[in-house]
């Protein structure tokens, strides 16, 4: 599954749709997975600890049984912990993989899945979003492209803050953009690229009356 998703090319959007729900008339335009490096940095850690624990587990046992029965013992633990480490690796694949950002033409649905039983949906309406900006720190980061999004609010709901996404330089401009679009469609205030229009001036009566005044002279220059 790609990391990150635009509407068009996601072929299960009923599924989302009914986990996040949204509305059928709402239009999804983006669906953002965390980036898998968080994941491969687990594997890597499990990998090692497991080949430390084996190779500990072979040196000390033969100094308390034979080598024989030290060999028979460490291949039965290895067993053992390659399944118990097959299952902990498939079910943390499956938490990080629920955690989601998705934006659509009317809100920011943040799905955290913290645990298999620990389920976090935050959503907020465009109109509510402040500011987004978005971070890369290191240099896997900017190597593999992701980082963090932050979305400011408006009241007193909280920040939404989704930690490895991928391209978050382009997640955040498909918010923003969405957001202008969505005040736009609805004649709302509060966009501040879109509200930007010319200043004129407005010059006091004492201005007024003085330009008046000089250009009454120019026209009619003091003739002796």
């Amino acid at each position: 599954m790609d990391k990150l998703i635009f509407g068009p090319k996601y072929k299960n959007a009923s599924e989302v749709r009914s986990m996040d729900n949204i509305d059928q008339n709402e239009h999804i335009l983006a669906i953002a997975y965390q980036h898998p490096f968080a994941l491969i940095i687990m594997f890597v850690a499990a990998f090692i600890s497991f080949i430390v624990a084996m190779l500990i587990i072979g040196l000390l046992l033969p100094t308390v049984f034979g080598s024989t029965t030290a060999y028979a013992v460490v291949a039965f633990f290895a067993s053992v912990s390659i399944v118990i480490l097959c299952l902990i690796i498939a079910v943390a694949t499956f938490v990080y993989r629920q955690s989601r950002l998705t934006v659509t033409d009317r809100n920011v649905i943040q799905v955290l899945q913290q645990g298999i039983y620990n389920r976090k949906v935050s959503q907020i309406s465009l109109a509510n979003v402040e500011d987004v900006t978005s971070h890369q720190k290191g240099f896997f980061a900017n190597l593999f492209n992701f980082g963090t999004v932050k979305i400011e609010t408006a009241g007193e709901q909280a920040n939404f803050v989704f930690s490895y996404c991928p391209d978050p330089n382009k997640v955040s401009k498909i918010i923003l953009d969405a957001k202008d679009d969505f005040l736009i469609s609805t004649g709302q205030a509060g966009s501040y690229r879109n509200s930007l229009k010319p200043m004129h001036y407005e010059y006091p009566e004492e201005d007024k009356l003085l330009n008046k005044v000089m250009v009454t002279e120019m026209d009619f220059p003091y003739q002796s």
